[in-house]
Formats: structure tokens, sequence, C-alpha cells
């Protein structure tokens, strides 16, 4: 088993603040609930920020790299849809399914180097 040892600064401070909990928990009972429910709701409401409105933008920013892939967005309005009726899309659909599976032959020419194959060690000698 692995145990860790920690600075005894960094114990001293654990010890101090859970004293400091258990005083103030048989003192003053009530003002200790209030401040542990008021600090569980601020940390809940900064997890549903960060979740909701700053995860969000950053994966936009760091996610497709913008216009690197897709092109300029004036690019990506001149271009022209055809319409398609609903039997094209299904055939499009068939055919990106039923692809073939092609084992790909590898373009490495592998050669034999011939060496001295039938002469045995000899293991008495070290």
């Amino acid at each position: 088993m692995f145990r860790r040892s920690y600075h005894p600064i960094v114990l001293t401070i654990i010890g101090l603040a859970l004293l400091g909990i258990g005083v103030q928990m048989f003192t003053n009972t009530s003002a200790f609930f209030t401040q542990v429910f008021v600090t569980i709701g601020i940390v809940a409401l900064l997890i549903f920020v960060i979740k909701t409105f700053i995860m969000p933008k950053l994966m936009r920013r760091h996610g497709g790299f913008g216009q690197a892939q897709g092109g300029s967005p004036q690019w990506q309005q001149t271009k022209k849809k055809k319409s398609s009726t609903f039997s094209t899309k299904k055939k499009e659909n068939r055919k990106a399914i039923s692809r073939p599976l092609i084992k790909r032959q590898s373009d490495v020419k592998l050669t034999v180097i011939e060496g001295k194959k039938n002469k045995k060690k000899s293991r008495a000698l070290f």
C-alpha cells in the first residue's frame, strides 16, 4: 500500500479548519447550517453558470477551428443547393451505407536478408 505524507503546515491548517467547524457546529448550530446551505447554493449556481454559458463558448472557440475547415462564410452562402426529392436522398443514404469492404494492400516491399541460418552457436565457450 502506498501512503501519502503531507507537509505539517497542510495538516495543521486542515486540523484547525476541522476544529473551527466543530466548535461552530456545537455553539451556533443554526448559523452553521445556514452558512453551509448558502455555500452549497453559491457553488451550485457557479457550476450551472459555467456549464450553460461559459463551456459552450469555449467549446465553439476550440472545437472546429472556425473558418479553417469550412471556408469563409461568404463562400458557403454563394453555394447553390440542388433541390432534391425524397427518393434521391434515400438513394444517397443507401449508397453511403453500402460501401464495399476492400482490404488495402501495403506498398512496402519486404526482402529477406540472407544470413548464417544453419550455423550453430558454440554455447560451451563463455
